[in-house]
């Protein structure tokens, strides 16, 4: 299981997408379908590493459709800068870690994904756990 994820810093929501394989194609499906949920946004920020994905041609031809969208770029090797990265430790201190479910991933992927759902539409504790809120 894969997934790729967008958080809200106002709100604390998470947009994620799970998939087998999280390819460049898929992430520009992902990239695509974001200015939907901010319809009211003037400018919408991605911050993101260097993942190979990110500087492919699909999604920089993606990103150029989308002019309300800017990348700011982080730092090779600097996870902490990210705090996408904060919410899939989260996920893996609550959900994950020695839970039950491990040998059977159907299950696993429902709670995973169940999770998630509970931080679609923002969560204040999830701001104070990624640092972006007192």
């Amino acid at each position: 299981m894969r997934l790729v994820g967008f958080l809200d810093a106002t709100t604390g929501g998470v947009h994620s997408w799970d998939a087998q394989h999280v390819t460049a194609e898929h992430l520009s499906r992902c990239l695509l379908a974001l200015p939907n949920r901010y319809p009211g946004a003037q400018r919408i920020y991605l911050a993101w590493d260097n993942w190979p994905n990110h500087h492919s041609n699909l999604v920089c031809k993606a990103l150029e459709a989308m002019p309300r969208v800017t990348v700011l770029p982080l730092p090779t090797y600097a996870p902490w800068l990210n705090p996408i990265e904060k919410v899939w430790r989260w996920l893996k201190q609550w959900v994950v870690h020695a839970h039950p479910w491990c040998d059977d991933f159907r299950e696993l992927r429902d709670n995973v994904c169940g999770k998630l759902g509970t931080v679609a539409d923002g969560s204040p504790e999830l701001l104070k756990y990624t640092g972006l809120s007192i």
